[in-house]
């Protein structure tokens, strides 16, 4: 079967649909979104990926699902940001530059147990980067490059107000440092 003739069921086209404008998007997610019962959402998502129309990657406790292979440094990228928190992590850590453990603490109210297992995570995944500089962390984003250019590239699937900001203030401050080193 082709594409086209798969998706001429409507609820497959839905579901398309969604994934295709929130690349990794999980189950869950989907389901909310499209407010379709779980077996049936299952269902055609089995479908469609034993025919090649989606895929699905497993990651740790979601299974993510995309109509396009994404670069595996994209999707780790972009499979962070979609989780709130992490997403909120990276983009204070993108406008400031570096930042140190007890900024991140202080900004966002969460328990140190809990910052400190995103941070670890975001680290583990080369989102980000940890230097130790006497008895502080500091945290850098790893390839601003990378991540700014997932950011823009999937910008309308965010609804968070945070994301327009950050991409704003970093491309400020990224042209600003251009135009002042001589070329």
């Amino acid at each position: 079967m082709f594409k086209e003739e798969i998706l001429e069921n409507e609820r497959r086209r839905k579901i398309y649909a969604v994934i295709e404008t929130n690349p990794t998007i999980h189950l869950r997610e989907l389901q909310r979104i499209l407010d379709m019962p779980l077996a049936t959402l299952d269902y055609h998502l089995s479908y469609m990926s034993r025919k090649k129309i989606i895929f699905s990657e497993s990651d740790g406790h979601h299974k993510r699902y995309y109509t396009k292979p994404l670069d595996p440094e994209d999707k780790k990228v972009l499979s962070a940001l979609r989780q709130r928190r992490l997403r909120e992590i990276v983009l204070i850590i993108l406008t400031s530059g570096k930042v140190k453990y007890q900024f991140l603490s202080d900004c966002l109210k969460l328990p140190h147990s809990t910052l400190s297992f995103y941070l670890k995570y975001l680290v583990q995944n080369n989102i980000l980067e940890r230097t130790r500089i006497g008895y502080e962390n500091l945290y850098t984003v790893k390839d601003e490059e990378r991540l700014t250019k997932v950011l823009i590239a999937y910008k309308s699937s965010f609804v968070d107000k945070l994301v327009d900001r950050a991409l704003n203030t970093w491309m400020e401050t990224h042209f600003h440092k251009q135009t002042e080193s001589p070329q």
